[in-house]
């Protein structure tokens, strides 16, 4: 059950990080304003971009164009009748919006010389570079078409204001998220840390503390036993076993017994002179 609870914390934990990163990622992307843009290139001066990505979302939608060879002229109107007058004309197709690259996908369409299309009367609103579609009129398509040929930079913008805001309360929640349970693991894993660094820390002193006793008191008591009666021992035998009767009983009777058959004379005077047979 701990195991279980501990593992959807940290899922909590992971799900406010992916939460917060994605607040500050849409945030810098869409910026205060909350704009979202989609740009491409076209080889050809005219490009059509259909309901797909301009009534794709419930805002207003702006349409920009831009040529280096000179002005752009830019058409609202029903996506049937923007096709009716491109028609075989060489021209670019917006397939669809690629985020979060924001790039516009284009395809390339027809193959006869396009006729300038700004005189025609279908269009419902019209511009140069800049024009802006609303929603309560959808579908609807735009045709950007560069009057003296030449390549197109077009570019869709979105913009709501809230999204920033959204963005915003993302970041934030992910937050909060991210540290009660962050906050949680951390202090229901504090508990093992610290008792793991109690056991490592404990055996260490009762190991030193024990062997400095024992190698202190036993060496001083045998030193001091073992050598005192050694040579009380020793020395007692030595100095009553081998006294100095031993060197005067033998030479006492080594020299009567050498000089006594050298005199011939008289047996009997060795008792009355014993000075002459030392």
């Amino acid at each position: 059950m701990a195991l279980a609870r501990r593992l959807a914390v940290a899922l909590a934990a992971l799900v406010g990080l992916v939460l917060a990163v994605l607040g500050i990622w849409f945030a810098i992307v869409l910026g205060p304003h909350g704009t979202a843009s989609f740009s491409a290139t076209s080889e050809q001066p005219a490009v059509l971009i259909g309901p797909n990505i301009l009534n794709r979302v419930a805002v207003p939608a702006t349409v920009t164009a831009h040529a280096a060879s000179g002005p752009v002229f830019l058409g609202a109107s029903v996506p049937q009748d923007a096709s009716d007058i491109v028609g075989t004309g060489r021209h670019t197709f917006t397939v669809s919006a690629a985020f979060p690259a924001r790039t516009l996908q284009l395809e390339t369409l027809g193959s006869q010389p396009l006729a300038d299309p700004s005189a025609s009367h279908v269009w419902r609103n019209s511009g140069q570079e800049t024009i802006t579609v609303e929603q309560n009129q959808a579908p609807e398509a735009v045709l950007a078409y560069a009057t003296k040929g030449g390549p197109v930079d077009v570019t869709v913008s979105f913009s709501r204001g809230t999204w920033f805001l959204e963005s915003l309360v993302l970041l934030v929640v992910g937050l909060i998220l991210l540290a009660f349970a962050g906050g949680w693991l951390w202090q229901h894993a504090r508990p093992a840390v610290f008792a793991g660094s109690h056991q490592t820390s404990e055996p260490q002193p009762v190991t030193d503390a024990e062997p400095a006793p024992e190698r202190d008191a036993e060496p001083t008591p045998e030193s001091d036993s073992e050598p005192a009666p050694e040579p009380d021992v020793e020395t007692e035998p030595e100095s009553h076993s081998e006294p100095a009767p031993e060197p005067d009983a033998e030479p006492a009777p080594e020299p009567d017994a050498e000089h006594a058959p050298d005199h011939d004379l008289d047996t009997d005077l060795d008792s009355d002179r014993p000075g002459e047979v030392r």
